[in-house]
């Protein structure tokens, strides 16, 4: 865990774009939307539309540089999926610290959110939650090299989608945030091992 940990932190602070690619594109996102100057209401729409368009951008390469040098393939052939648990992990991390962090903190400075730790987890688990299921997408287009496969995932963001508009639209945490979590606990379980096994196809 620590050598995959380690690589996917080389990776992101040694290539310039995975620093200020991510929190660029959701800040233009973002101030295009507040220079509209929208309804309060729609504040939460903004965040989340740039927070989605955002993960969106920065999962369709999760993978291909990985297959096409070989790293996949030589991770299964030396280990096998429990090798490939620990790069989807530290991968994950690593983006949880250096993007998801900076554009919750963000989104909630800018809807006028009094700042909580409560509020901050859920946006964090609802950043987590799209990654997982934006990099099944990505898994799945791995070698068609056809971006538009990820948008088949989106049907199963959905009821996602209401969950978060009742938490931070309607102000109603509860039942919405065990909801919520349960999605991420689905997201981060079944989604991650569906990635699992769709890369180890992927890499044969």
């Amino acid at each position: 865990m620590n050598k995959a940990l380690q690589r996917e932190l080389k990776l992101f602070f040694l290539i310039p774009k995975n620093i200020y690619l991510p929190i660029s594109i959701f800040g233009i996102i973002f101030v295009i939307f507040l220079v509209l100057d929208l309804d309060n209401s729609l504040n939460y729409a903004s965040s989340f539309i740039a927070s989605f368009i955002t993960i969106f951008i920065i999962s369709e390469n999760s993978f291909k540089d990985d297959h096409i040098n070989g790293y996949l393939e030589q991770k299964l052939c030396e280990g096998g999926i429990s090798v490939l648990i620990f790069y989807l992990m530290a991968k994950w991390i690593t983006n949880l610290f250096f993007v998801f962090t900076p554009i919750a903190a963000i989104s909630l400075v800018f809807q006028g959110h009094e700042i909580s730790i409560k509020l901050f987890g859920i946006y964090v688990i609802m950043l987590s939650t799209l990654y997982f299921f934006f990099n099944l997408g990505s898994a799945i287009s791995l070698k068609r090299n056809n971006s538009l496969n990820a948008l088949l995932i989106i049907p199963l963001l959905i009821p996602f989608i209401i969950l978060v508009k009742g938490i931070f639209v309607d102000g109603q945490f509860e039942p919405n945030f065990w909801f919520l979590f349960a999605y991420f606990i689905f997201a981060s379980s079944f989604i991650f091992y569906t990635i699992l096994e769709v890369l180890k196809i992927q890499s044969r």
